[in-house]
């Protein structure tokens, strides 16, 4: 704290002084959380605000938050409250005992502040022991089987969508909120009112031997439910009956998305921050997942410090990130401070991805951005060349616009495990 006065003279005298516009507290936040101030200010990762000092009544306390994933350690020295903890108190009384310190008020001094925070390990959010367990089952037949998915078995003959087993459903719902832990995300619940909209949606695909989110009066098996079901849902089609599990990853994945490879529209789906409910479907190798339509909002608000959302991060299992023939396009998602509007944060944006330890640059190419009704609609794209896994990264997205100010520069690190499974 700077409420004595002899470390407050000694640290503002240490301090660098830059001929710019009066005396001000100059905050540079880094990567991994944010500055508060008791006066209101919010200052965020990858930003640099200013703060003016003008009274020697003026008392101004900053807070460095840590955003998910990561740890205040301290704000660094020599700049001010340098090698402490603690909320920084700036008290300028001091100053009226020393009337030469008190003019530098009106003089051009700059009073730096910069937090430090640390990733850490979080088992909360990626437990490699859960993912093991989760992966060794993956694909099984146990979980494939007409037995674990139906209580009444699809004719699509006879235009009948079966009904699916709660087993199935819960299948699909613990492998989409697994996923969704990794972002920091809140749990989704489930609503079986939907599930017959949800069967009928996959059946109306598999008597048309065609894959649309658009089905039609006259087309066999169509219903208005059909219709309501696919048109506000994820759809996908697999050759062979699929664990409702293996689903909810390739939705994640979005490498195979026939429509808009680099819009990742499912992806956004599924990583949509106000999601709150779902449901699902399959009829053989046809599967949904509702992710629009409901009557009701979320039950629950978003974390404060959710500023983006995105994929691959942190440490991240590889069975979300695919290379070679079919890559997985890499995104980042803002979240804004309400609703889901659109703002241009990306028009300008670059993105880098080095090295971790040495700094060695990887190729990044194919960048791609929309404001479309995607889930998040804030939304950037882009391929990353000859990565490879359990290997540390650092992903940069510069110039990135900002709603209160900007640009700010967002980074963060990505390592896709593979040797733990």
């Amino acid at each position: 704290m700077f409420s004595s006065g002899s470390r407050w003279l000694r640290a503002l005298l240490a301090l660098g002084l830059v001929a710019l516009a009066g005396c001000r507290v100059v905050i540079e936040v880094p990567t991994g959380g944010q500055v508060v101030s008791e006066a209101g200010l919010s200052c965020s990762s990858g930003s640099t605000c200013y703060v003016d000092l003008f009274s020697t009544s003026q008392v101004e306390v900053f807070q460095a938050v840590a955003a998910p994933g990561y740890t205040f350690t301290g704000w660094t020295g020599p700049t001010a409250c340098g090698g402490l903890d603690t909320p920084c108190e700036l008290n300028m009384a001091p100053l009226a005992l020393f009337p030469v310190l008190a003019a530098m008020l009106d003089d051009d001094i700059d009073i730096h502040l910069a937090p430090s925070f640390a990733a850490v390990n979080d088992p909360g959010r990626y437990s490699v022991a859960e993912w093991d367990n989760f992966l060794g089952g993956l694909g099984s037949f146990s979980y494939r089987s007409d037995s674990f998915l139906y209580q009444t078995l699809p004719d699509a003959g006879n235009c009948d969508p079966g009904v699916l087993n709660a087993q199935a459903t819960n299948r699909f719902l613990y492998a989409l909120n697994l996923v969704r832990r990794l972002h920091y995300l809140p749990p989704v619940e489930y609503d079986a009112f939907y599930n017959a909209q949800m069967q009928q949606a996959n059946l109306v695909q598999l008597a048309n031997d065609y894959f649309t989110h658009h089905p039609e009066p006259g087309d066999t098996c169509y219903t208005a439910a059909a219709d309501e079901g696919a048109g506000t849902s994820n759809i996908s089609w697999s050759s062979w009956q699929g664990d409702p599990a293996h689903y909810a990853l390739g939705w994640a994945n979005d490498n195979h998305n026939v429509s808009s490879l680099m819009a990742a529209g499912h992806r956004r789906w599924v990583l949509f921050p106000n999601l709150g409910y779902t449901a699902y479907g399959q009829v053989e190798g046809y599967a949904s997942m509702k992710v629009f339509g409901f009557g009701s909002p979320p039950g629950y608000d978003l974390p404060d410090d959710l500023e983006y959302v995105a994929f691959p991060y942190r440490n991240y299992p590889y069975v979300l990130v695919e290379k070679g023939a079919s890559p997985t396009p890499w995104s980042i998602s803002m979240v804004p401070s309400s609703g889901s509007g659109s703002f241009g944060y990306f028009g300008s944006a670059s993105v880098s991805v080095r090295h971790a330890v040495t700094g060695a640059p990887l190729s990044v190419h194919s960048q791609y951005t929309d404001s479309i009704g995607y889930g998040l609609r804030n939304f950037l794209s882009w391929m990353v060349d000859n990565w490879q896994y359990d290997t540390p990264y650092i992903v940069t997205i510069s110039n990135v616009q900002m709603p209160s100010g900007g640009p700010v520069t967002i980074e963060y690190p990505v390592e896709i495990d593979f040797e733990d499974f």
